[in-house]
């Protein structure tokens, strides 16, 4: 379907549309100018992917924005028109907010992030009890696993004799170890997705987007996975001062205080799983220095495990 036509539906009249094609995860994303104001598109639709969750994913966003006209998030962003169209599939317009560079995040810009996540994680789940979200266990896929392994050797073969492979052997084969730590309760409202690329700024508050894995699940995957994330992306960040902060707020924010030495656990729990699962096929092709970053990282969190 031609964005001209979706354009006359909103608008009423053919208006300046600019393709986005950072950041934009499936959906068709549009910068549109109109009457001097400046506003994204997002556009899902059932076509554009063949896999029916995809857009499972998108619908769930889209009810989760409905919700903001009642419980007025702050961390949204402003929505437009949010439509659940017939023909055009989800239709999301919202203001245009901006990204920030890498380079440019601040230590300050960390707080805000980490203090927006711990407001997100304390929501109250029976908020979004009519979005039907339920906490699914962490179960190790081994099919999934064992692919994320070879991605890991082949990785190590592009700097043979740097690392260690006996090391990545014994966390491949003890990767269970994680699952009694994440299954624990209590369980929180998550993003899922929750790292720099994924905050948008107004030049003033920060606003959290991309919300197609909204879930139930334990707050330390969103802060482990923005610290991980962060450092990948050569973003100088204090992790442990970041994390005290998280706690803090969190705490602020429940109404009970939040065990540090849990949730550290939980953050161990999470890098391993996360790191081996994902980055080796993030890391083809880098330096030795940048996988360094990110396998060191995972070595240091499965010994405190295995410490503790």
């Amino acid at each position: 379907m031609e964005i001209r036509e979706i354009l006359n539906y909103l608008f009423g009249r053919d208006v300046p549309a600019e393709p986005i094609t950072v950041g934009a995860g499936g959906a068709k994303l549009w910068k549109i100018t109109y009457k001097n104001q400046r506003y994204v598109l997002k556009h899902a639709h059932p076509s554009f992917s063949c896999d029916p969750e995809w857009f499972e994913g998108y619908h769930k966003e889209f009810e989760f924005y409905k919700l903001k006209e009642s419980l007025r998030f702050p961390f949204l962003p402003n929505i437009i028109h949010a439509e659940l169209h017939g023909v055009y599939g989800i239709l999301l317009l919202m203001d245009c907010y901006e990204s920030i560079p890498h380079e440019q995040w601040t230590p300050n810009d960390q707080m805000k992030a980490v203090d927006l996540c711990a407001r997100m994680n304390s929501l109250d789940t029976a908020l979004l009890s009519g979005l039907n979200l339920h906490f699914c266990k962490t179960v190790i896929d081994r099919n999934f696993t064992e692919k994320a392994y070879e991605d890991w050797k082949f990785v190590f073969g592009q700097h043979r004799g740097r690392f260690d492979e006996a090391l990545l052997n014994e966390i491949y084969r003890n990767i269970d170890m994680v699952c009694p730590i994440l299954n624990a309760e209590p369980y929180y409202v998550c993003h899922g997705d929750f790292h720099p690329d994924n905050l948008l700024t107004d030049g003033e508050q920060l606003y959290i987007c991309d919300w197609q894995n909204l879930s139930i699940g334990k707050c330390i995957g969103d802060i482990s996975f923005f610290l991980g994330r962060g450092i990948g992306f050569g973003i100088p960040m204090e992790a442990d001062e970041l994390l005290n902060y998280y706690c803090t707020k969190l705490s602020e924010y429940m109404g009970t205080p939040i065990d540090k030495t849990t949730l550290l656990k939980e953050k161990y729990a999470s890098t391993v799983l996360t790191t081996l699962s994902f980055w080796a096929h993030y890391l083809r092709d880098c330096s030795a220095e940048r996988v360094a970053v990110q396998f060191d990282d995972m070595v240091t969190a499965y010994k405190y495990l295995c410490e503790h």
